[in-house]
């Protein structure tokens, strides 16, 4: 894996997600042609259990937002001509982006199994966007 050079897309796609409070953002290559663009979005990272109903009013939150950004998102990549776009949002079932996360920069593996970033620590929700 790789990072995608700065293009015309990477740029406005960067840009744009500036209105959806993305804390973090990164973007690599997968499997020759298959694009990922990660986002990070704020969000505490308190145990739920030590205050349940503030981490799930949060999280939910954050969910919303993250999918009103990738919604636009693929609205751009898609007037970009590529027909093949896809996302994962932070309620993802499907794949663990952690592992994308780290290679875009997000952070290094933690001791308790979460990408942590110097700045934010775990205090994030990763959501992406594939196209090829």
């Amino acid at each position: 894996m790789f990072k995608l050079e700065n293009n015309d897309l990477i740029n406005k796609i960067y840009k744009l997600s500036d209105k959806y409070n993305v804390i973090l953002k990164g973007n690599i290559v997968i499997c020759g042609n298959v694009n990922c663009v990660l986002f990070g979005h704020y969000c505490k990272s308190t145990l739920f259990y030590k205050d349940l109903f503030k981490v799930t009013k949060d999280t939910l939150s954050v969910n919303k937002v993250a999918n009103k950004n990738l919604k636009e998102m693929k609205k751009l990549i898609k007037q970009y001509g590529y027909k093949k776009v896809w996302t994962k949002g932070v309620f993802s079932l499907y794949g663990d982006l952690r592992p994308l996360a780290e290679k875009a920069g997000f952070g290094k593996w933690s001791e308790n199994g979460l990408i942590s970033h110097q700045k934010y620590g775990t205090n994030f929700l990763v959501s992406a966007i594939f196209y090829k």
